[in-house]
């Protein structure tokens, strides 16, 4: 994944409100952000799956992050 791209991916995270971060499951979080991201930028499917991918093995940090928030 480009510096880029996942540069993107934790200015999202950031921006969400952090009850909503915590009131979805795993699979509906990650493609939720995926889908938020995809539409701040044109992804190919490559890319979108590295997301989802990168989203799901730090799903622990992005809970962690809301509730210390």
């Amino acid at each position: 994944m480009s510096p880029a791209l996942l540069n993107q991916v934790w200015k999202l995270v950031d921006t969400i409100p952090h009850h909503q971060l915590l009131g979805l499951s795993d699979s509906a979080l990650v493609d939720w952000l995926s889908q938020r991201l995809a539409e701040r930028q044109e992804l190919t499917h490559d890319e979108l799956e590295t997301v989802k991918a990168y989203i799901q093995s730090r799903l622990t940090l992005i809970r962690d992050m809301a509730v210390a928030s």
